[in-house]
């Protein structure tokens, strides 16, 4: 039976606990949320040698960190030309270059404090779903390879022989990426930020937080931290817990369907160089193996409600038209996160004043801007040196049309499920 349960808890290899803040402590940095943007920069803080508090509400990875597909992507959901005409050339031209190196530098934190998250960097892979969707990679494609990127664009059959169906009209590689069990590169973060000398709480969510002089204070249900500065990390996952309103997204619900195991010979012909890819289509697709020889299907959405049956009678749907050969292959479990977007695409650090920031809106791409993004963040907070990031500091940032764009997201998902194989 088909059961809503995380495959990435279930086969994580690194294991994290931490015990609930109990008590009154101080620090110099306070960090709230414990995703990949958070534990980067609890981690980047602590090997400094500076007193930094990583309180999580739950446990490390519960938000959409531990829900990722895992595909350590280079750059934005934007092409390059975008990002620079919605923020500026030498803007966006600073942001492109800090986020091509964005798998090198996941990878590099892997291999430094041997994380074990079955990291494999043999490029991901941008799959056309239309012949727009073609023409759509034929421009991405061109605007890389005038930068010097390392990717190829490939034709129907290319596209056929490496992924193993005929649905696609072609695709992009990027030989940057890669892919990681996301919840395990998580959990190794923290473990790496507190053998550094960071403090991390778990199943402390953050009650309020108020000024106290000149430190602010983070005020849980059974202890509280008092910083001069705060980070708040928590994305998609915001809770109200002071009473300034801080910035709202777009939110789109993303699920994910994982399989029976699956046999060799059944593997022969799909995703053979194991790759992770996704599709152009509004109503994104997302496709990879997993360690234990599964197939991970992804797609926006949420299964709740009556969302639940339709979008995962679409997956059993999707897993047969994209491979035929796995008709006696089943659906075992199923689970979901939300992804936060902030209104031009673009992730966002954002000052609410007197060394208060937040850190939002990868629209998809958190692993490899989460982790630019939170090490740089810590960078400056140490420094207050804006050198450090990739992008300017925003001070005023709304998104009046998020609860329309968030409806339209689930409402449109549900009607393309429902018609679509």
């Amino acid at each position: 039976m088909l059961e809503p349960r995380n495959h990435w808890a279930d086969t994580s290899e690194e294991v994290f606990t931490a015990h609930a803040l109990d008590d009154h402590i101080s620090a110099d940095i306070i960090i709230v949320g414990g995703g990949f943007t958070g534990c980067s920069a609890a981690l980047e803080v602590a090997k400094s040698g500076v007193k930094v508090v990583l309180i999580e509400a739950h446990g490390i990875g519960h938000g959409g960190s531990g829900r990722n597909v895992g595909l350590v992507n280079a750059g934005l959901w934007l092409p390059p030309d975008d990002i620079v005409s919605r923020i500026g050339k030498a803007d966006g031209e600073r942001l492109i270059t800090s986020l091509s190196r964005a798998p090198k530098d996941v990878f590099d934190l892997i291999n430094n404090y041997q994380i074990q998250c079955n990291a494999v960097q043999n490029g991901t892979v941008h799959c056309a779903h239309s012949a727009s969707g073609f023409e759509d990679l034929i421009q991405r494609h061109s605007q890389w390879k005038a930068l010097g990127a390392p990717v190829d664009l490939l034709g129907a059959q290319e596209t056929q022989n490496l992924i193993g169906t005929r649905l696609y009209y072609g695709a992009l590689w990027d030989h940057r990426a890669g892919t990681i069990q996301p919840l395990a590169y998580c959990r190794g973060l923290a473990r790496a930020a507190v053998a550094q000398g960071a403090k991390v709480f778990e199943h402390s969510p953050v009650l309020s937080v108020k000024k106290n002089q000149a430190l602010w204070q983070a005020v849980t249900q059974h202890g509280s931290v008092n910083a001069p500065k705060i980070l708040f990390c928590t994305n998609a996952y915001q809770d109200n817990i002071h009473q300034e309103p801080r910035a709202k997204t777009t939110i789109v619900n993303y699920f994910q369907a994982v399989t029976d195991t699956i046999s060799d010979d059944q593997w022969v012909n799909i995703l053979v160089q194991g790759q992770g890819c996704w599709d152009t289509a509004s109503i994104m697709t997302s496709l990879r193996k997993s360690v234990d020889k599964r197939l991970i299907l992804g797609a926006m959405g949420a299964p709740v409600g009556l969302g639940r049956s339709l979008h995962l009678n679409w997956a059993k749907r999707k897993l047969k038209s994209l491979f035929p050969l796995l008709v006696d292959v089943s659906l075992e479990a199923f689970w979901f996160g939300e992804i936060a977007i902030s209104n031009d695409y673009i992730p966002k650090i954002q000052s609410l004043g007197a060394q208060r920031y937040e850190i939002f809106g990868f629209s998809g791409r958190g692993i490899g801007p989460g982790t630019v993004l939170g090490t740089a963040m810590a960078k400056y907070l140490m420094t207050e040196d804006e050198a450090y990031l990739p992008m300017p500091i925003t001070k005023e940032y709304s998104d009046r049309s998020r609860a329309g764009k968030t409806l339209f997201f689930e409402t449109a998902s549900r009607a393309f499920h429902f018609v679509k194989r």
